[in-house]
């Protein structure tokens, strides 16, 4: 916080609800997979397809 003036990951994770809000996503109306709506995960790789733990 003092380097930089905020928390980054905060912003960012903020960020990324306003874009589910904005595609209506919620707690009631989840993305369910095989769902091709207007939200497209940022994360790299997507959810489910990384390496494992063994």
């Amino acid at each position: 916080m003092k380097a930089h003036g905020a928390y980054r990951a905060k912003n960012l994770i903020l960020a990324e609800y306003d874009r589910m809000a904005a595609a209506g996503l919620t707690l009631e109306t989840p993305l369910t997979e095989g769902e091709s709506g207007t939200y497209r995960s940022t994360l790299t790789p997507p959810p489910g397809q990384g390496p494992r733990h063994d």
